[in-house]
């Protein structure tokens, strides 16, 4: 890999120079402290990585942004004097890839190295095979957002067997993205160990399509691919709505549905899957504190200007020996039901410690024909939209 380095003084282009004689799949194809030589080096040659200090008092982050739109192939691991959350935003939101502290641990560089080669290396093998890739659909995929405001609901649960059921149909293709970007399990509740999450999507936002975000998704064998959520919840601080709004209109254009399951709270970078849900499920228990939490997020969302149309409640757990009945919701909502899916404790916890959605598990319980039964109801309302 070329490598071009921009040290912040002297004695550091010496020691970070001798450190790279040691990487053997380095070469340094130039090494300054002046930026207009870097610049003209990066003109005269592609460079894989350009490896800079911000400066003493951050004054190159207009230097690095200037380079990652210049040269959008070169990936910037900057070199901060401290590691402070305004640092780390100015760093990444001016185009680096990663970031170092001084004084430079040559082990750390090398890793840092090491992961961009990782990336481009999947890109490269991304881009290969998009000619074998399947012919466009000509028209958008539905997405299905998985919403509530009330924690213990099985919001997760929902998603997780609202997309295996949908993939039954052998014609479909269902992605699942993670959106609780803080303390998202989908992957788990999966038995699935990601090789990538959503942050290596947004590392690579700028050449992300359709084709290239399928080759981060992790298949399940109910036959759904899974976009996980970040394995470092320090890192979301870099994720922004406009990225949220990137990766879900890639994923329309190749999926039939894409089901989001969401975090437990208005949160702004992910507004986007708010704004381009076909359908907002919010998911309710039949319990007084989740039905009062549920009749505030729908004033919450009127005020907001939601669609009303496009709100469909989920009674989940249903227990025909409890207190509070379907009426009861319906009544205390002001809105109806659309679907209901019973309270099975034993089966649900089997499903998630094995890995296996339940509809995949327990294909003939009662609760997998609830799933059934709603995607039905909600393909044929699309259907009725269209």
């Amino acid at each position: 890999m070329k490598l071009l380095l921009l040290a912040d003084s002297e004695s550091e282009r010496l020691e970070i120079t001798e450190m790279l004689k040691n990487i053997d799949y380095i070469r340094l194809s130039g090494d300054s402290i002046d930026e207009e030589k870097t610049m003209e080096s990066l003109d005269r040659s592609a460079v894989d990585i350009l490896l800079m200090g911000s400066g003493t008092t951050g004054e190159r982050y207009v230097f690095a942004e200037k380079v990652s739109h210049q040269f959008p192939l070169t990936n910037i691991i900057m070199i901060e004097e401290v590691l402070l959350e305004e640092t780390m935003h100015n760093a990444l939101f001016s185009g680096a890839k990663d970031v170092l502290i001084k004084p430079v641990d040559a082990e750390k560089l090398m890793n840092a190295i090491y992961r961009i080669h990782q990336l481009q290396e999947h890109i490269v093998v991304a881009k290969s095979d998009t000619p074998q890739k399947k012919i466009r659909k000509k028209e958008l995929g539905q997405v299905y957002t998985v919403f509530s405001t009330k924690g213990g609901v099985g919001k997760t649960f929902v998603s997780i067997n609202l997309a295996a059921s949908l993939a039954k149909n052998s014609e479909k293709r269902v992605v699942l993205v993670d959106l609780d970007l803080d303390f998202g399990n989908a992957a788990l509740a999966l038995n699935l160990y990601p090789k990538f999450t959503i942050m290596d999507v947004i590392d690579n936002i700028r050449h992300m399509d359709s084709d290239m975000i399928e080759s981060y998704l992790i298949p399940h064998e109910s036959g759904i691919k899974v976009l996980p959520a970040n394995l470092q919840p320090n890192m979301n601080d870099f994720i922004n709505a406009d990225h949220i709004h990137v990766v879900l209109e890639a994923l329309r254009e190749s999926f039939d549905y894409v089901v989001v399951d969401m975090p437990g709270r208005f949160v702004e970078t992910i507004m986007p899957a708010l704004a381009l849900a076909d359908q907002l499920l919010v998911i309710t228990t039949p319990e007084l504190s989740s039905v009062r939490n549920i009749k505030a997020l729908l004033a919450t969302l009127k005020d907001l200007n939601f669609p009303q149309s496009k709100i469909r409640i989920v009674l989940n757990k249903e227990d025909s020996k409890g207190e509070i009945k379907k009426n009861d919701v319906e009544t205390t909502l002001n809105k109806k039901v659309d679907a209901t899916i019973e309270l099975d404790y034993r089966r649900v916890l089997s499903s998630l410690n094995r890995g296996v959605p339940l509809v995949h598990e327990y294909p003939k319980n009662t609760l997998s024909k609830n799933f059934e039964k709603m995607c039905v109801t909600f393909s044929q309302e699309d259907l009725m939209k269209a």
